[in-house]
């Protein structure tokens, strides 16, 4: 099978960890995969909605050195600073969104979902339930709310690639993935 692409035009830059010590950054890990899986990272922290729970307060140096180790072909996205909030105060609200979900359930919650919660509270981006990643991501660029990219096992070409999938394509992955923790 071959696996279409979409192709997301941003600004590029070399990666640097101690660049996500600051500012809010969309953590895209298994860049490639379907589907990949995305965190937030706020002043290098990072959280973000698993098969199994939800991660909370991960060092960004641990996460990159994870990355590193098992060689996670991996995108980070620099979102433009909010005009108003503090990141300490992102950072709160963020994580508040995360515990209204105990975890990824097919039709029910991905880890997209407290990310569509932020970006609608914060960047007035509007909430679509059905919207997968490839597309929120399409949005977030058309609101001009991505700044740059930078990645980690991978090679970006004057932008972000992300896999193209379907809905139900994502609800049999989520729901292959949790079988040997939860019977949903």
């Amino acid at each position: 099978m071959i696996s279409q692409n979409i192709h997301i035009p941003v600004k590029t830059e070399d990666f640097k960890p101690e660049s996500l010590k600051k500012g809010t950054w969309l953590a895209i890990l298994h860049s490639q995969r379907i589907p990949p899986h995305v965190g937030l990272i706020v002043s290098g922290n990072y959280n973000s909605l698993t098969i199994k729970e939800h991660e909370l307060n991960i060092n960004s140096d641990a996460l990159v050195k994870t990355i590193i180790q098992k060689k996670i072909k991996s995108v980070f996205v620099k979102i433009v600073p909010h005009p108003v909030f503090s990141e300490e105060h992102l950072l709160a609200i963020f994580q508040e969104h995360l515990k209204k979900f105990g975890y990824v359930k097919q039709n029910e919650a991905t880890c997209l979902s407290p990310l569509k919660l932020f970006f609608s509270e914060f960047y007035a981006i509007e909430l679509n339930g059905a919207e997968l990643f490839f597309d929120f991501m399409i949005r977030l660029n058309e609101n001009e709310f991505i700044e740059s990219a930078a990645a980690l096992n991978v090679q970006l070409q004057n932008g972000i690639d992300l896999p193209f999938y379907t809905l139900a394509e994502l609800n049999q992955k989520i729901k292959a993935e949790r079988q040997p923790y939860y019977n949903d």
